[in-house]
């Protein structure tokens, strides 16, 4: 029952899924899983950093990275 209905839309779960992945991508909390994924398709073979050091860079760039131009 969970599924699909006969229209083909996802049902509640899929639809709470949905909605938890696109919160997860908006608050940024997905961004270490991302970073992984494509670390393994560009560099297959070398270990991405661990995690920790992923927010650390991450909030270092943050922090230098700041424009003082408008565009």
């Amino acid at each position: 029952m969970g599924g699909a209905s006969a229209g083909g839309a996802p049902g509640l779960r899929g639809r709470l899924a949905l909605a938890r992945s696109l919160w997860r991508d908006f608050t940024g909390e997905s961004a270490y899983e991302r970073y992984v994924e494509r670390h393994r398709i560009d560099h297959d073979g070398h270990e991405p950093m661990g995690e920790k050091e992923f927010w650390e860079q991450r909030r270092r760039e943050a922090e230098t990275g700041v424009q003082a131009r408008c565009c």
